[in-house]
Formats: C-alpha cells, sequence, structure tokens
C-alpha cells in the first residue's frame, strides 16, 4: 500500500459508505457476503466466509485468483473502518511493518492492501494477508483447559515467537512490537506441525527515548496508554517519569508474561497491579508443575526486560541477568 493511498488528497478515490446485503450465517450486520468480490491492490479477491471481527475489523476468509505466481489459493482479508487520520496512520504502520517483515516464518505474510477515503467520512481499509490455518493461538490455548499445554508445547510456541521478535528488533533501525501477547499470535499447520506467527502490527514503533520533560511524558503516556495491553507492559511504560527509554527491553519483558501466560494461563500481575509490574514482584502457582529450568526462563525475560535494579528484599531470589524480582512458591 504505497503512502499515497492513505492521504485523503486527490490520489484517494472517494467512495460513498458501503452498505452490504444482510450477511448469512449469523454474520453480524455490515459484513460481505460470500460471493463478493473486493478489489484489494491488485488483487480481486472474492469473499468465502466470515472469520471474526475485532475493534473496527470485520476479517474473512477469501478465495485468490488462481494466476497470481507463488501466492496460495486461500487468504485472509482484514476490512477496517477508519474514522480520522490518526487511525489511519495505525494501519499505515501495520502495512509498513507488514511490508518490511515479509517473507520470515514467524510472521504472517502481508499480500497487498487498499485504502480509500469514503464520501460520509472516515476511511475504508483492506489488508490481505495469509490464511493461518491453525487459527489463534488464544483459541488452541482454550481447548486446552482441561489438559494444559506442555513444556516442550510452550518452549515450541515461545521459541517462534521469540524468533519474530528478533526479526523485528534486528531491523535498522529497530522496530517494537510493543503489544505482544497471546491474541497476537497465529497458527499455520504443516501437516502436524504447528509454525507459531506474530500478527497485529498496529502498535509497532521505533525505541523512544525517555521523557526529559513533563509535556514529553504526558505525550509518552498517551502513546502507551493507546498502544499497549496494561498486564504486558514492562516498568518504564507504567511509569514513563523514571527517566528511561522504551526499548526493545520492554518487548522482552512482554515476552517473559506472555512465557507466564503459556505456563500458567494468567499474566503474573493479573490480581496484584501496577505497582507489582514496578517491583518485578510475582508468583509462580503451584499448578500445573514446571521445571526450575523455563522458570528461570521467565526470570531472565524480566530481568532482561528490567533497566533499573530492584531493592533488595528477605523474599527476593536473584534473577539471571542482573535484576531483581520478589518470587515466591505459591
Amino acid at each position: 500500500m504505497s503512502s499515497a493511498r492513505y492521504a485523503p488528497s486527490a490520489s484517494v478515490p472517494q467512495q460513498h459508505a458501503y452498505r452490504p446485503p444482510a450477511p448469512a450465517n449469523n454474520a453480524p450486520p455490515g459484513t460481505f457476503t460470500p460471493g463478493t468480490k473486493v478489489q484489494v491492490g491488485n488483487h480481486r479477491v472474492t469473499i468465502e466466509r466470515y472469520l471474526s471481527e475485532g475493534g473496527f475489523a470485520h476479517v474473512y476468509v477469501v478465495r485468490i485468483p488462481k494466476g497470481n505466481e507463488g501466492l496460495p489459493d486461500v487468504g485472509v482479508l482484514k476490512r477496517v473502518a477508519v474514522p480520522d487520520k490518526d487511525a489511519l496512520a495505525n494501519m499505515r504502520t501495520e502495512v509498513e511493518t507488514m511490508k518490511k517483515l515479509k517473507g520470515h516464518r514467524h510472521i504472517v505474510t502481508y499480500i497487498d492492501s487498499h485504502a480509500s477515503q469514503l464520501k460520509g467520512g472516515g476511511y475504508e481499509v483492506f489488508l490481505l494477508m495469509e490464511h493461518c490455518t491453525g487459527g489463534g493461538l488464544i483459541d488452541f490455548m482454550n481447548t486446552r483447559l482441561q489438559h494444559r499445554l506442555t513444556e516442550p508445547e510452550i518452549l515450541h510456541i515461545f521459541s517462534d515467537v521469540a524468533e519474530g521478535v528478533a526479526t523485528m528488533h534486528y531491523l535498522r533501525p529497530p522496530l517494537l512490537h510493543r503489544d505482544l501477547k497471546v491474541e497476537n499470535v497465529l497458527i499455520t499447520t504443516v501437516g502436524t506441525n504447528r509454525i507459531y506467527k506474530l500478527c497485529d502490527f498496529g502498535s509497532t514503533a521505533p525505541p523512544r527515548p525517555a521523557a526529559q520533560t513533563a509535556a514529553e511524558g504526558r505525550l509518552i503516556e498517551d502513546d502507551v496508554q493507546r498502544h499497549t495491553t496494561l498486564q504486558y507492559r514492562s516498568p518504564e511504560m507504567i511509569d514513563v517519569y523514571r527517566k528511561q527509554p522504551i526499548d526493545e527491553k520492554s518487548d522482552i519483558w512482554a515476552l517473559g508474561v506472555l512465557l507466564y501466560k503459556l505456563c500458567y494461563y494468567t499474566t503474573p500481575f493479573e490480581e496484584v497491579g501496577q505497582m507489582a509490574i514496578l517491583n518485578a514482584s510475582f508468583k509462580f502457582p503451584a499448578y500445573p508443575q514446571f521445571s526450575d529450568r523455563i522458570k528461570k526462563l521467565i526470570c531472565r525475560s524480566r530481568a532482561t526486560g528490567i533497566h533499573v535494579a530492584r531493592k533488595p528484599s528477605t523474599s527476593t531470589e536473584h534473577l539471571p541477568g542482573g535484576g531483581r524480582g520478589v518470587l515466591h512458591e505459591a
């Protein structure tokens, strides 16, 4: 998607707001019906079925015409109603990030995109990407409520996600995902093997230096509130006035939270709030039981993600990597 297509200028075609017929199969109002043809950049795709919705987006499985060399026959179309230029900029961020990361095994593959200005105000954005046949990681976890994920499965998921994050961090300049969580991981199945892929790049941004003034702090605070998820925020995101940059360490912290969630189906700070995040204080539940090795990996993610040393405590266990956090066995 070119930048020009996002700008509210003559290069953006104006359209009347789309009013599709009533959808079938219990899809919500306003969705495309099966068989509808949609032009997305250079690709004219056909709606096969409605998949899901979230925020201002509807997601569909679509058929991609044969003859597009190297492309799969089936893709996913994300259709987003964008109310203003700020939201449009977020979509541009998502598209441009996916373009930069295209081809990586653990990043959802970008195919094409298009944006148009609606006559009634706002914009409509289409993002065409690969269809991850295994669905979402959160849905897979929900099928395993009785028999939780095993340690080898957890390490497989974590390794794939970490590789995707590393790809972003090794860009020059590096990019932070800033919204790493189990909800933003999809699964592609190849035979009996699962490949886990990062998605949802609307919150990506380069590292940001520490705020030097109260005004800068307020701007960063507003940005964090809009683009990150509370339970996965690092200490420097919780307290932007601590004069610490928001950089790759913030993503490493979030990876530790994600790993904890894979193990225990909750986040480490779910019940204790923001002060626990600031103090890197959390507990390991007694069940399910995991090896000391995976617990140390969780701790190492915390330690790597901590910019400043913690105060010693009588109940503190040293974290690998130089940080400290209060660790209790429940």
